[in-house]
């Protein structure tokens, strides 16, 4: 079966659905085709080349097929190899099974359970958590050389939320913080406060929503809360310097990652710059003299050379 494509400037991923059982595949398929670009596949082995060739955002897999066993070793090969591929898992299961663990030990974002009635808003709420999942773990995995662990968890809750419009302290309580103490947390990393990592999250998002076959500022705009694309345009301009046009021309979400974080470092070492220092004190009451550069601020991959 071809894709079913979307109405123009509507699609926000290319998902591949693998479910051999042809009505609950229409159900799957006719539920994210109006939002999405849909490719079905017919096994394991057509997934895996058609995830190699064609790159999809996610894939939507029936975990019983040909078994659970079977269909769980799959997965994981998966997720091994497309750590950031949005995976959702069709199963006969109850809310209660303890397969849901291995599922989700297997590397699954998201279960679909057979059992439920199979309404179409439910099938794209899992999709749309997935893909905002699966946009997280990239996030994390490319600023963990660069900021510690709790900061950077903090950074991809936001972008992974960003879609219910959360608050500082929602932020804060997921990594495990106080508001205020998590401020001191990105501070001390060289990250700007709790709001501005929730900005953040926010234009990440619409960065690759934008950025998936282009889907339109304006639907971008509804889905993060924005009251008109304008608004959106004017906070992604701000923070990024690119207008969302040219984010979706520059290739979406890593165009927004690298100048988020890249401006930053650079108003960041700026400000250390204009801070006066204090003149050393003429006799040194510590028990041993200073050598070298100790008051130099640590050096920041992202921040721009000296000149």
């Amino acid at each position: 079966m071809g894709p079913r494509r979307p109405a123009k400037g509507l699609s926000l991923a290319h998902l591949a659905i693998l479910q051999p059982d042809a009505r609950a595949e229409a159900r799957l398929a006719d539920a994210l085709s109006p939002g999405h670009t849909v490719s079905v596949v017919r096994g394991w082995a057509e997934l895996r080349r058609f995830v190699a060739r064609m790159g999809p955002d996610g894939c939507l897999v029936d975990a019983d097929s040909p078994s659970r066993e079977a269909a769980l070793i799959e997965i994981r090969r998966l997720r091994r190899r497309y750590p950031s591929l949005a995976l959702v898992a069709y199963a006969d299961v109850h809310e209660s099974d303890p397969d849901l663990i291995r599922l989700g030990a297997a590397g699954v974002d998201g279960v679909l359970l057979a059992r439920r009635p199979p309404w179409a808003s439910g099938i794209r709420r899992s999709v749309e958590g997935a893909l905002a999942g699966a946009l997280a773990r990239s996030l994390e995995r490319a600023l963990r050389p660069r900021y510690p662990a709790p900061a950077t968890s903090a950074v991809a809750w936001a972008a992974e939320h960003a879609v219910d419009t959360p608050s500082v302290a929602r932020l804060a309580a997921a990594v495990g913080h106080t508001p205020r103490s998590l401020a001191t947390l990105l501070r001390d990393a060289g990250l700007p406060s709790p709001a501005r990592i929730l900005l953040w999250g926010r234009l990440l998002q619409a960065a690759a929503f934008v950025g998936r076959d282009r889907a339109t500022v304006e639907d971008a705009a509804l889905r993060l809360g924005y009251s008109t694309a304008t608004a959106l345009s004017r906070a992604m301009k701000r923070e990024t310097g690119y207008t969302p046009a040219e984010v979706a021309r520059a290739g979406g979400f890593p165009c927004v990652r690298a100048s988020l974080f890249r401006r930053h470092a650079a108003r960041s070492a700026r400000a250390h710059r204009a801070t006066p220092v204090p003149e050393a004190p003429l006799v040194n009451s510590l028990p041993h003299p200073l050598v070298g550069n100790a008051g130099a601020p640590p050096h920041d991959p992202l921040a721009p050379p000296h000149p």
